[in-house]
């Protein structure tokens, strides 16, 4: 029979991550049964539980395994080493069922017969489509990150102690030892079956013993010790209390006890034993004082307090107990070298490769040793399937990675430092098997190692190449360290917050686990590397003849006024009654809006903007100063100065700045927005206008579309997409269609509420495309392939963006005369992509002189500013083109196989006379652009001086053209290198 309870109580609404969550007033109830006179309690021991609160619970896709760690840690009465392992082994066979299980590939034909995985699933005769819809790289990419990030946070938590390692249970050694090797050798499977996740699992292993058979000897070695020096079985005395815990519950702390043990042994002074037991294991003397066979509940049988206090000394025992520490380390010690150097014989490629094994281990703390480490995981590579070798491969990475942290990096000579990058990059590629990181280290390794660019070394071309290429590997390698410190703290918060819930039987320590991310990666060599590049990319730009200090907008009269103040990132919007700010900024994405009251925006080099992105050019509209500093210490001056006010100008040497005294309020001061008056537009004639018909209804149509209708391409010197658009007025007029009855009303709704994101998100699920616009549409693309009313409905949502509603407000723009036309064009399959101010913006421009930024791939990967720099040169009207910056970006945007269409924002607020509003609204592609991971070590913008010049000197040309269009005015212009090597042009603007 089945009984249920009905039951409520009150709750509230609370917003949590932008999301709101109904949270009861009671987050959950344990409880226990009784049928009669018997008690039901789950078999773990613990009381069981029903939670009604959804704070704090993991949303991820590994959901069900989260939930299960932190159950088990949180609330099980019996947790011990072993049966954590257990788990764990459980969980990652089920994930391998699970993810592996639907990689079913694209089959090439009707007659293939393929078998799928272990299970051997067999298909006859399938056709050539995929068997289920695969997620994308980045999307599997993420999901084993997901899974593997709870894996290694759960074990190194339990590797620091910060989990319970034996609670109310008892663990024979040679059982833990048995359930130590089976998951090591388990991990050494995972990590040969699934290279996605090498990394995850490599750290995974470097928490866990090497196991084996030789737990029983733990037990029976201290025994015959203890015997062989006649020590009495007697309760109370320190042999027989650390026997007893020996006996039943050996674990890997018992190798700090035994290493300080033998310290107190060597020198007879107890003060060393309790300093190095907690220099080796971070053991206190309370801890110790706890421990005893129930792990760490009180001793009780002897009236002693577990191992906290001084043993008898018998110096004579020195031998046989350093004896016995190598028997624990083999067992309990995963990551000593020593151990596993030991334990690989036989396994080795050669007797020359033990060889060095050894020699590394004893010349392990020499500086010089780095290289040999190197050459050693060169020479095991191809052994690493066998879990010693994968053991010893991963302690010799850690062991190189110490040498690193402990090298004064800044003394040495600048080859030097170059050489020590190349080493560590080398060793870090061992690992990660990262492409982007290989195709970065490619272009240094050219450089450095090969023809160098056929440029003298150290010389200002080298340097500026070098330069980039430093650039490139230190965004790769910082993005890498914090996704990994974003994703194990999310792991680690989760498993504090459960801890912290009423009931759970074990808290880990707030302390330890609210910046455990940030600590573990910063001991990641790719954090390692970055810090490198950071102090050795200024020797370079010194090199090329540049300064510290790279401005690309020199504010108002090459000046700002205002109070310094250090912000993470910009906000959004600053409070009117503050006077103007002069802002020390961490990160700048490049889509942000520069807020009213903003006069200067100050950043690190890592953070240096394309000259020609759109924020940058939000700020020379704005006459904000905008720079950046290679030189932290300078950097670190000026916030400093937090709360005081300045002058900052620009220099011939950079940026200087002085006290001053406080400016006047904000709406007086540069960085006020400039106030726009917008007309509202007339009724269009149609839902589309081709773009023949722009200039004869200019009126209804944005800046995009009214100065493409300019254009007038003569003898192939250059194309214009062919361009169709929806004027201003038609998503209004589509609200009002019978099919969208009462979308308004609750689109007003949503909006009162404040809720943008939800707005968007309604507009784009529930708004009808009505039939007439539709038709219009397909009667002049015909060929617009499926999903392109998603992408006009993002654009017409994309109104209601944060950027785009606080850029309105500090314009003084009511959202009512706002409109959106919207320009459907095909993107076009570009090698590059290029923007150009045919008067250049920057500081020392002549007259006539243009500056030309190019990246390879689309434009979104430079105007939004992504990570990493354009190609960035001065073209004049003779002479050759002054490269300021080779290309660094990472990551590059290509349009995807078989074309789409990307439709463009085109608003009455954007693109005018003195305002140009880059970016304020979305453009949206219909099918995805790629995103992939660029090389230059071959690249000709970079490497083919006679190519850079000819194209250079092509799109000097181009920008001369067009301004011919515009009565010679200087205009912004933005176009791509069609893969056949022809010129586009896909929007010319007045240059702001």
């Amino acid at each position: 029979t089945t009984h249920g309870v009905d039951f409520s109580m009150p709750a509230s609404v609370k917003v949590v991550a932008d999301e709101d969550v109904v949270e009861p007033a009671i987050g959950g109830i344990g409880f226990v049964l009784k049928a009669g006179e018997q008690w039901i309690k789950p078999v773990e021991g613990a009381d069981a539980t029903v939670r009604f609160s959804c704070q704090g619970r993991w949303k991820g896709e590994w959901a069900t395994v989260a939930d299960k760690i932190v159950e088990q840690e949180t609330t099980w009465n019996q947790m011990s080493l072993k049966r954590r392992y257990e788990n764990c082994l459980a969980f990652v066979d089920g994930w391998e069922k699970q993810s592996e299980g639907m990689a079913m590939r694209r089959l090439p034909s009707w007659s293939t017969l393929v078998h799928v995985d272990a299970r051997q699933a067999v298909w006859s005769r399938m056709p050539s489509m995929p068997l289920v819809e695969l997620p994308d790289e980045d999307k599997i990419k993420s999901s084993k990150e997901e899974f593997w990030s709870w894996i290694f946070v759960w074990q190194r938590f339990s590797f620091m102690r910060l989990l319970t390692w034996e609670r109310n249970t008892c663990t024979q050694p040679r059982m833990l030892a048995g359930t130590t090797n089976q998951i090591t050798l388990r991990m050494a499977e995972l990590w040969k079956a699934h290279p996605r996740c090498r990394m995850w699992i490599r750290w995974t292993l470097a928490t866990m013993g090497r196991g084996g058979s030789a737990g029983q000897a733990i037990r029976d070695q201290i025994l015959v010790i203890m015997h062989g020096h006649d020590i009495k079985e007697i309760h109370g005395t320190y042999y027989e209390q650390w026997h007893q815990k020996l006996h039943t519950n050996s674990a890997p702390d018992d190798i700090a006890i035994c290493e300080g043990y033998l310290a107190f042994l060597k020198s007879g002074n107890p003060d060393d034993m309790w300093r190095v037991i907690w220099e080796v294991g971070k053991l206190t003397r309370e801890d110790l004082g706890k421990m005893c066979s129930q792990g760490f509940a009180d001793h009780t049988k002897s009236g002693a307090k577990g191992l906290n206090f001084t043993p008898k000394h018998l110096p004579h025992m020195y031998d046989d107990v350093k004896s016995y520490l190598g028997l624990l380390k083999h067992v309990h010690g995963g990551s000593d070298l020593m151990s596993l150097c030991e334990a690989c014989k036989g396994q080795y490629p050669d007797h020359g490769a033990e060889c060095l094994a050894f020699d590394i281990f004893q010349s392990r703390d020499n500086p010089m040793t780095m290289g040999k480490i190197l050459d050693m995981r060169r020479k095991i590579e191809p052994l690493l399937w066998k879990r010693d070798i994968l053991m010893l491969d991963v302690a010799m990475e850690d062991q190189l990675r110490s040498l690193a942290e402990r090298t004064d990096f800044s003394t040495l000579p600048k080859d030097d430092q170059l050489n020590l990058l190349i080493l560590l990059l080398e060793d870090l590629m061992l690992s990660r098997h990262d492409p982007s990181l290989q195709l970065g280290f490619e272009m240094l390794q050219r450089l450095t190692k090969g023809d160098a660019g056929r440029q003298p070394r150290w010389s200002t071309e080298w340097c500026k190449m070098v330069h980039a290429a430093c650039d490139r590997l230190a965004i790769t390698c910082a993005a890498t360290a914090d996704r990994i410190a974003d994703a194990m703290q999310s792991c680690a918060d989760a498993l504090q917050d459960a801890g912290s819930k009423p009931g759970a039987v074990f808290q880990p320590e707030k302390k330890a686990t609210e910046t455990f991310g940030e600590e573990k990666a910063r001991c990641l060599s790719e954090r390692i590397i970055a810090q490198m590049l950071k102090h050795h990319m200024p020797i370079l730009r010194r090199g090329a003849g540049l300064g510290a200090w790279e401005v690309v907008s020199q504010g108002q009269g090459g000046q700002a006024v205002g109070t310094v103040k250090a912000m993470a990132s910009l906000p959004m919007e600053l409070e009117n009654s503050k006077v103007p700010i002069v802002a020390v900024v961490d990160t700048m994405t490049g889509w942000e809006d520069i807020p009213a009251g903003i006069a200067a925006i100050l950043l690190p080099a890592g953070q240096a903007v394309d000259t020609l992105s759109h924020v940058a050019i939000r700020a020379r509209n704005q006459q904000v100063l905008l720079a950046s500093c290679d030189e932290e210490a300078l950097l670190k001056q000026l916030k400093a100065e937090a709360g005081k006010c300045l002058r900052v100008e620009v220099s011939a040497s950079g940026v200087i700045w002085a006290p001053t005294t406080a400016p006047g309020p904000v709406a007086a001061s540069a960085g006020a927005a400039p106030q726009l008056k917008v007309t509202p537009p007339p009724e269009p004639p149609a839902p589309v206008l081709a773009l023949k018909d722009y200039a004869t209804h200019s009126k209804c149509l944005g800046g995009k579309s009214l100065h493409l209708a300019e254009l007038r391409p003569r003898d192939g010197a250059y194309s214009v997409p062919t361009s169709v658009t929806l004027p201003f007025r038609m998503f209004d007029k589509a609200l009002k269609d019978p099919a969208n009855d009462g979308i308004k009303e609750e689109l007003e709704e949503i909006l009162a509420s404040g809720d943008l994101a939800e707005a968007r998100q309604f507009l784009i699920d529930e708004v009808a495309i009505p039939a007439d616009i539709k038709t219009a549409l397909l009667s002049q693309v015909a060929s617009l392939p499926n999903g392109w009313e998603r992408a006009l409905k993002s654009v017409w949502a994309s109104k209601w963006t944060e950027r785009a509603v606080s850029s309105r407000k500090q314009m003084s723009v009511p959202d009512n005369v706002l409109f959106l036309a919207v320009l459907v064009q095909p993107v076009v399959p570009a090698k590059y992509a290029f923007v150009i101010h045919t008067q250049s913006p920057l500081p020392d421009a002549k007259k006539g002189d243009q500056l030309v930024e190019l990246c390879i791939g689309l434009g979104e990967s430079l105007v939004s500013n992504s990570p990493g720099r354009a190609l960035s040169a001065t073209v004049g009207p003779g002479g050759p083109a002054v490269v300021h910056v080779y290309p660094s970006k990472p990551d590059a945007v290509f349009t995807p196989e078989g074309g789409t269409f990307i439709f463009r924002s085109d608003s009455n607020g954007e693109d005018l006379e003195g305002f140009a509003g880059a970016g304020l609204y979305d453009s949206i592609t219909v099918k995805e652009c790629l995103h992939k991971a660029v090389g230059y070590a071959e690249e000709p913008l970079i490497f083919d001086a006679d190519f850079r010049e000819m194209l250079l000197r092509r799109l000097y040309v181009l920008g001369k053209l067009v301004e011919v269009n515009f009565r010679g005015k200087p205009q912004d212009i933005e176009g791509a290198v069609h893969m056949d090597g022809s010129l586009v042009v896909t929007q010319s603007r007045p240059q702001v």
